[in-house]
């Protein structure tokens, strides 16, 4: 019997940027580094309703053949995987992993009660940060661990970093490119910088694949933006902290209120780069406000605007804490977060 399969949105020989996909592919790549490729395998749920159709013959399958599995399903997935998985495993008796992407679970399950029902019966659930286990917690959910977000990335040296800052300073998003991120937002607070200063002071330059569905949104509100606000495409995550010590910050100003811990931060750190965060959920636990980032209320583009024209006059704060920003990212290396999920495997 092998030991560990992963089921998730894998999307092999897909063009696929998100978040979803990206920590199914990170999980199973550092278990294959850790239990050796021989003890891990992978099941892809892409497929609609084709795969939909086949699920029971799957899951039947995987519960007969590994003595651990790992499952990251979405929103959708997570209301047919759970409970068949939960009922056949009164007869397989598995460990049974949940791994949650984001922070959606706990408002979630107040709408499905019979997904906390379900969810109560597995072996572990791994959230991303403490207020996501608080809130299941509160909601009769205990079988919960703590498992931070994590990359393989190249963490610069001290030494690495800018030795001076530019008459000119570049900013940057880093996340995917859609109006719930606040695209719109990091723009317009570049744009009323420079207005209010009368010179270009900043430059706005936006990473990340388009959201499916967007691309006219996005292609609309570039279309008449100043020189200074930049579309860059998307950057292979090896590549991050090379792109990202170029810049002078980091914006993250989400509209998401249930973000999890976003990877666009641990990005931020590898490369010594504070991040200015609108204050969603968790963010919290992982910024520490004027130390490794700074928070703002969110959807309040007046509050953003005010940081970046504070930053403007007082550069050397952002050259305080890249230093810190290098340490934080020693605490989210994959070997240290892996172990976490690896601890519960019988």
């Amino acid at each position: 019997m092998k030991k560990v399969v992963v089921l998730g949105h894998f999307a092999f020989g897909m063009n696929k940027s998100n978040g979803q996909t990206i920590k199914t592919q990170f999980i199973a790549i550092e278990l294959k580094r850790s239990l050796g490729d021989e003890n891990v395998d992978m099941e892809d749920t892409v497929g609609g309703f084709r795969f939909l159709l086949r699920l029971p013959f799957v899951l039947f399958r995987l519960m007969r053949n590994y003595s651990n599995i790992i499952i990251l399903p979405a929103y959708k997935g997570v209301l047919v995987i759970v409970p068949v998985l939960s009922l056949l495993n009164l007869f397989f008796h598995r460990r049974i992993h949940y791994v949650v992407i984001g922070g959606w679970l706990p408002s979630y399950m107040k709408k499905h009660p019979l997904l906390k029902f379900t969810c109560k019966s597995l072996t572990k659930i791994y959230v991303e940060t403490n207020k996501m286990k608080g809130d299941l917690s509160g909601l009769g959910v205990n079988n919960v661990k703590v498992m931070p977000n994590f990359k393989r990335l190249n963490i610069l040296q001290t030494n690495e970093l800018p030795a001076s800052v530019p008459p000119v300073l570049k900013v940057c998003t880093f996340s995917r490119v859609m109006k719930e991120k606040g695209i719109e937002d990091a723009i317009n607070a570049v744009v009323e910088c420079n207005r209010r200063l009368g010179i270009i002071r900043y430059t706005l330059n936006i990473y990340g694949m388009v959201e499916p569905g967007q691309e006219q949104w996005f292609e609309d509100l570039m279309r008449n933006q100043p020189a200074e606000i930049c579309y860059k495409g998307v950057v292979d995550y090896k590549q991050s902290s090379v792109v990202l010590k170029e810049y002078f910050v980091m914006l993250f100003p989400t509209h998401f209120p249930t973000e999890g811990f976003p990877g666009t931060v641990i990005d931020a750190f590898s490369a010594g780069l504070p991040t200015i965060a609108s204050d969603c959920a968790s963010i919290k636990e992982i910024l520490r406000d004027g130390e490794t980032g700074f928070i703002y209320p969110m959807n309040s583009l007046p509050a953003l605007t005010d940081i970046l024209l504070y930053l403007s006059n007082n550069p050397n704060v952002v050259e305080s804490m890249r230093p810190k920003c290098l340490q934080e990212a020693q605490r989210y290396v994959p070997e240290k977060v892996i172990s976490i999920l690896i601890s519960e495997m019988a």
